[in-house]
């Protein structure tokens, strides 16, 4: 029959050949055809369930109180006392020098940033002004456990696969999404989300009339944590998600035993040797090279009642952080942010608290024979509930982020809620597009031909920790981000079926916030 075709149709390529190899170019090139071939939604009902399906249980989830109007009264006083003890210098991020600091002597850290004795002595002053002045855990103003993650604009598409992941793997935790202000919520998101159950979001401006001194995104993680309703804090950044469920955690003895757990990161520390001066740890300067291990803070689990003057410490370093404290912390090295504001607090006040043991490990792409290759394209982070071998709890995505709109759209405009107030102001349409048009990206090959993307054979990688399924399981959420809500676009839509069904031979129905047939 095709072949008949071909001596019949004039205007193919291959009309005049008739030898074997022709019909066999031709059949090549009809089957590279077919991965971009667009199914109707009919074609994709095949449901997934496992033998217990996680969403599908029945344990009720606490109801979320309305935050306490004592830590709104609390945030006014304490952003009174850091405007009555600011840095006296102004020390914006400078060059990144990583590699240079990597090895660095004390000397060099010394001389990395413009600053004198007399300088950090009066420092050292306001700091301590500061810490006589924090004020105490204001008691009954929370209630319960629960998880907290920073969404917001284009961090809202990729929190989505975060926080279905959260109700996938069978959380019952009630969650709290938090953004800057009502502008950066795509219209019906949070309602979407809450379709999940135990999900509400807030707003940073609802409780905080002045926010002229929040000009980073790094500044949001203290306020969100603060301001929600929970004692004891799951905090998560968007594209930092379980691969397990994360209830258990709060039973953790390295928690129970000390209120706050950190997770490393993955270079040593950079601080300026008048760090510990400065807040109080050491009575001169250090002399020595700092033998600490910065943080990642993508993901912290932290009890309110136990620590709640070192949360508003580390609020002080974050108020002041772009124009100080981050740079004082970190100074040319990788990192710069928020994240080691945490447990220099922690150390200044001499609190307890737990760093996890376990060295981070690297997930990387999968080459296409399921080795890695690259450097990687996501950080694992340990169980507290082991300390004595590395299970892995979190996947903090710091390269490729999960938003299905990312990975699989041609050309994408980009909500209003996702744009800066300047790129508003333009009143232009903004755009970008996917990794699967991209040719030169590390996962094209991955998007385009139905392959996975973490590496399989990888040593260390989630494979050979027995978590094979993560994978699958972000595109199953991926798919009702792609095929129903604020986020749903018919192409995108049967691109991540088509890919889920040749990938991983499945694709899930969702109907109502839970898969199909749920019982």
């Amino acid at each position: 029959m095709i072949k008949d075709y071909v001596q019949q149709t004039s205007m193919w390529p291959f009309a005049t050949l008739r030898s074997r190899k022709s019909i066999v170019i031709l059949l090549t090139f009809l089957s590279f055809l077919q991965l971009y071939r667009h199914y109707p939604a009919s074609n994709f009902n095949v449901p997934f369930l496992p033998a217990t399906a996680p969403i599908c249980q029945s344990q009720p989830i606490p109801a979320i109180q309305e935050p306490s109007p004592r830590v709104t009264e609390q945030w006014t006083q304490l952003q009174d006392l850091f405007e009555r003890h600011p840095p006296n210098l102004v020390m914006e991020r400078g060059d990144f020098a990583g590699g240079q600091l990597a090895k660095a002597t004390v000397t060099l850290l010394a001389d990395y940033l413009d600053m004198t004795f007399a300088e950090a002595q009066l420092m050292r002053d306001e700091h301590a002004s500061v810490v006589e002045a924090l004020p105490h855990y204001p008691i009954g103003a929370f209630s319960g456990r629960g998880i907290i993650i920073l969404a917001g604009g284009k961090y809202s598409e990729i929190a989505a696969t975060t926080i279905g992941m959260t109700r996938l793997l069978g959380s019952r935790l009630p969650l709290e999404i938090w953004m800057i202000d009502q502008i950066e919520e795509q219209e019906g998101w949070c309602e979407e989300m809450a379709a999940y159950g135990g999900i509400v979001c807030r707003f940073v401006s609802d409780y905080i009339q002045d926010m002229s001194a929040f000009s980073h995104h790094y500044q949001l993680k203290i306020p969100a944590i603060m301001f929600s309703s929970f004692t004891e804090v799951l905090y998560l950044d968007g594209d930092s998600l379980p691969v397990v469920n994360p209830d258990p955690i709060f039973s953790a003895p390295a928690y129970v035993n000390t209120g706050a757990v950190l997770w490393p990161d993955y270079w040593k520390s950079t601080e300026s040797p008048y760090t510990p001066y400065i807040t109080g740890q050491n009575q001169t300067k250090a002399t020595s090279v700092p033998d600490l291990q910065t943080v990642d803070s993508g993901q912290m689990l932290w009890n309110k009642e136990k620590h709640w003057q070192s949360l508003c410490l580390s609020a002080y370093y974050n108020y002041f952080g772009p124009t100080y404290f981050y740079t004082l912390f970190t100074q040319g090295g990788p990192g710069w942010g928020d994240k080691d504001t945490f447990p220099t607090a922690l150390r200044a006040l001499k609190a307890k608290w737990t760093m996890i043991p376990h060295r981070l490990q690297t997930q990387r792409y999968d080459d296409g024979t399921g080795h890695g290759k690259g450097s990687g394209m996501a950080m694992m982070q340990a169980d507290p509930a082991d300390m004595q071998a590395f299970k892995p709890l979190f996947l903090h995505s710091n390269f490729i982020k999960f938003s299905v709109r990312r990975l699989m759209c041609d050309t994408c405009t980009e909500d209003p809620s996702a744009l800066s107030t300047e790129q508003r102001l333009k009143d232009k349409e903004v755009t970008f597009k996917g990794s699967i048009t991209n040719r030169k990206g590390p996962i094209w090959k991955q998007l385009n031909f139905g392959m996975r993307i973490f590496a399989t054979k990888e040593k260390d990688g989630l494979n050979d920790m027995g978590r094979l399924d993560t994978e699958r399981d972000m595109w199953r959420v991926m798919e009702r981000v792609g095929c129903m809500g604020v986020f749903s676009d018919e192409k995108i839509c049967h691109r991540t079926r088509r890919y889920l069904d040749r990938t991983f031979g499945m694709v899930t129905r969702w109907e109502g916030g839970a898969e199909r047939d749920c019982s």
